[in-house]
């Protein structure tokens, strides 16, 4: 899929919403931390989230103060800087593109149930090995998160290949 392709999804408003997300990101349904994205170009993304009231993971973490998992947060807002490093690939649905490093994390607030996030992400580096993101958070009324991020890229069917190698290996 290339960008003009991604391009193609968008609704007349230049936004891609949750089905066009899933149809370019590799992510199953419960694992998408966005909702949609009102901006994608070269350099930087703006995708949102609603925390759904009744996820699970809020009735587990913290039972008496339901809170979304600042992981999940970060998650989110990686999610949505996966969206501007493949927006950014010749042909990206060939290549695996995976968290390598968290550089910084900070979380000055917590993520409430009902609330929704705005995710802000940069592209500061990029080239055919890694790219680099710098990325926040935000309510309306506070910032939640602020990271800065590395995301190695590599060949799908290599990746494919060192994984079930490594598996094997590890079985033994």
């Amino acid at each position: 899929m290339s960008r003009e392709e991604i391009d193609r999804l968008r609704d007349p408003a230049g936004a891609l919403d949750r089905t066009a997300l899933l149809s370019i990101l590799p992510y199953g349904e419960e694992f998408l931390f966005m909702d949609a994205v009102s901006r994608l170009d070269p350099e930087s993304v703006e995708a949102s989230f609603r925390i759904p009231e009744d996820a699970p993971y809020l009735r587990a973490h913290f039972r008496d103060l339901p809170v979304m998992p600042g992981a999940l947060v970060a998650e989110g807002c990686a999610q949505a800087g996966t969206l501007l490093v493949r927006y950014n690939l010749e042909d990206h649905t060939t290549k695996v593109v995976l968290g390598i490093q968290i550089e910084r994390a900070r979380f000055p607030a917590p993520a409430l149930p009902g609330e929704a996030l705005l995710y802000q992400v940069r592209l500061t580096a990029l080239d055919s090995r890694a790219a680099r993101l710098e990325g926040e958070a935000r309510t309306a009324e506070r910032r939640i998160a602020t990271l800065r991020v590395v995301v190695g890229i590599m060949d799908g069917e290599t990746f494919r290949e060192m994984s079930t190698v490594g598996i094997a290996r590890s079985a033994e």
